[in-house]
């Protein structure tokens, strides 16, 4: 081994206890517990849920498919839209557009980013904050939409103090939109039938037979012997004809049959209207906004139980939970509260696993993913899927037994780890410069074997143009294709191809309604914008994507640090070269120069990228640092 290596080496030791590179994972620690759910039966075959799809009882061979009612469908390359009409439901696959970034318009599928759905028709957006008139999209800051329901029409709109008036529109400085024999004309602010229109409008309240400020004033008393008093505030209303009370500290209570204000307090306030007592349980009467009443005291039911607010230093609160939804206060001296079940207390109880309390000194339980288990041989130990065994006897593979003890688990079955090689579950013989691609292995320094994101391709049979294939996501692009592939931190989708519309990460924009900026998208024209350079694309580039010569050449890998608009701060930098398969680390902090922050895509501060003397790539094949590392080193090295 180089001893270039041995810096290095630290760095990748710890960069797997760090954040992945990226979600579309190859291999990953939980790969053993992943690959017992992995497969299912469909009308007794049985199947992997990563290479086909049963849907309504029939098996579709194929990877990553979904089901769209009986149809199968991928769900980065197209969208289910499903419509119900009585007791039927009818779903549709729209093709060309990923589900992760549509949505449905009856049964059609749409880019809310570009367009909107208007009556169940998908029209262009004119602007970013479109909105519909009819059928139709419009601009409701230079457009009015006038008209009736079932007749609209979209005009110019003059100015901002235009309004509709039928199908036409008006200046309502000078003139006003009345009805005369029932159809509505655009008169003169003078005109009589302006002046009856505004009167109608604007007509005042009475109280009695005299006008009152609602906002101001309140009007209070019996039908003929009304009073206007000045309202001190929102929350005061009417106690009689001449007084009026604070509904938040006060109560209107009538006594001997005259109504008097009484504080919220009072006796008078706690009793039925009748004088009578009520219940045991007082009226409420929380003045706090947000607050109910839990025995005498308030409290927000929003941030705490009302048992919480009863809790003391010698008796807490067992929140609710399957043994009682309702929050219980209890005495910690003698019970435990596990997940809101109670269960006695004993000198040897430390523990919860899940609703149940146990300790660490019992003999014969076992706690697997919060389920106690009694009555166990000692010795036992949980399975990768949660389930006791006995190693000592033999070796469980997703609740499989089988009798040979101290064997690796493939799936449901064991394995030989020095002469076979474990791929999501399914064995195979290990050969020279094999590796796992999903569920299949495959010769890593094969030129021709593509793998993308657990998807295993052989460009054999596509003839000259397969030095041009790359992957996005699952899928792999060929020149034919014509399609574009936008990548952001989290995504790679592809889109069918489209005039005007570039990527902004995983989003495909409309540069007439967009800019683009770093990953991030705003609104395009606003004001100190330079519109030539916000329409660019801005999209993370692959490691998988690169030719072996571009990979095999020096590169670099290190955690992000800072971004700013003319450089990139990197730290626990590494200088790999997959020819030598050498690891070289560099000083801290490595400073990447940028010519243009915005085309470049937006790193997150704290998360490890490869990059070159002007890109920056991702691996979204890979879950950690020393995996990617692993792969390109494995890749180019020259035995």
């Amino acid at each position: 081994m180089s001893p270039l290596w041995a810096p290095g080496l630290v760095w990748l030791i710890c960069s797997i206890t760090s954040p992945p590179l990226r979600g579309h994972a190859m291999e990953s620690s939980g790969a053993a517990k992943k690959a017992c759910g992995h497969r299912k039966t469909c009308m007794g075959i049985v199947y992997d849920i990563d290479e086909a799809v049963c849907c309504e009882n029939r098996l579709h061979p194929g990877a990553g498919l979904s089901c769209c009612g009986k149809e199968p469908f991928n769900l980065t390359l197209a969208t289910c839209c499903k419509e119900r009409h009585g007791g039927t439901l009818t779903a549709t696959v729209s093709v060309g557009l990923s589900e992760k970034v549509s949505a449905c318009c009856g049964l059609q599928a749409y880019n809310p980013l570009n367009e909107i759905c208007c009556q169940s028709t998908v029209a262009a957006k004119p602007v970013p904050m479109a909105q519909c008139c009819g059928t139709r999209a419009f601009d409701e800051e230079e457009q009015l939409c006038c008209g009736k329901i079932h007749d609209k029409m979209i005009l110019t709109r003059t100015s901002k103090r235009h309004k509709c008036c039928g199908h036409d529109q008006y200046d309502t400085m000078t003139h006003c939109c009345c009805g005369v024999t029932d159809v509505l004309q655009i008169q003169l602010i003078q005109s009589k039938c302006c002046e009856e229109y505004s009167a109608q409008i604007l007509q005042p309240k009475f109280c009695g037979k005299v006008t009152f400020d609602v906002e101001r004033q309140l009007c209070c008393g019996p039908i003929h012997d009304k009073n206007i008093l000045n309202r001190t505030s929102s929350r005061h209303r009417c106690c009689s004809g001449h007084d009026q009370y604070d509904t938040a500290t006060e109560c209107c209570f009538m006594i001997n049959g005259v109504l008097t204000v009484q504080g919220i307090n009072s006796t008078f306030c706690q009793n039925d209207p009748g004088g009578r007592p009520k219940s045991p349980a007082p009226r409420p009467y929380c003045t706090e906004p947000d607050t109910s009443l839990c025995g005498s005291l308030c409290y927000n039911p929003e941030e705490r139980h009302c048992c919480e607010r009863n809790q003391t230093m010698s008796h807490w609160c067992c929140n609710s939970g399957p043994c009682d939804a309702t929050p219980t206060v209890y005495n910690p001296r003698t019970h435990v509260c596990c997940d809101g079940c109670l269960s006695e207390w004993k000198p040897w109880l430390d523990q919860c696993c899940g609703q149940s309390a146990y300790g660490l000194a019992q003999r014969r339980v076992l706690c697997c993913n919060n389920t106690l288990y009694k009555d166990r041989e000692d010795g036992e130990e949980c399975s990768e899927i949660s389930f006791p065994f006995n190693p000592a006897k033999g070796t469980t593979c997703c609740s499989q037994f089988h009798g040979s003890p101290g064997q690796h688990c493939c799936g449901t079955e064991t394995y030989r780890p020095h002469s076979e090689i474990c791929c999501n579950g399914h064995r195979h013989p290990k050969v020279e410069n094999g590796h796992c691609c999903g569920i299949h292995t495959y010769n890593i320094k094969d030129p021709q074997m593509k793998c993308c994101a657990r998807t295993l391709y052989n460009l054999s049979s596509l003839g000259k143009h397969w030095l041009e294939a790359q992957c996005c996501g699952s899928i792999l692009q060929t020149p034919q294709n014509q399609n574009v592939c936008c990548s952001s931190e989290d995504e790679e989708l592809l889109y069918s191809k489209k005039k005007g519309l570039r990527c902004c990460g995983h989003l495909y924009y409309d540069t007439s309604l967009w800019s683009c900026c770093a990953g991030k998208l705003r609104p395009a024209h606003q004001p100190g914008q330079d519109q030539a350079k916000m329409n660019i694309e801005s999209r993370f580039q692959s490691v998988n994507n690169l030719n072996k010569t571009y990979l095999c050449e020096e590169m670099k890998i290190g955690t992000v640090e800072s971004a700013s608009l003319r450089s990139i701060v990197f730290t626990g930098v590494l200088k790999i070269h997959g020819v030598n398969a050498t690891v070289k680390a560099l000083p801290s902090p490595y400073i990447l120069n940028t010519t243009d922050r915005c085309n470049s895509p937006l790193l997150i501060p704290g998360k490890a990228y490869f990059f070159d003397g002007f890109k920056v790539f991702t691996d979204f094949n890979h879950d950690t640092s020393l995996l990617s590392v692993h792969y390109i080193i494995s890749r180019c090295y020259h035995l």
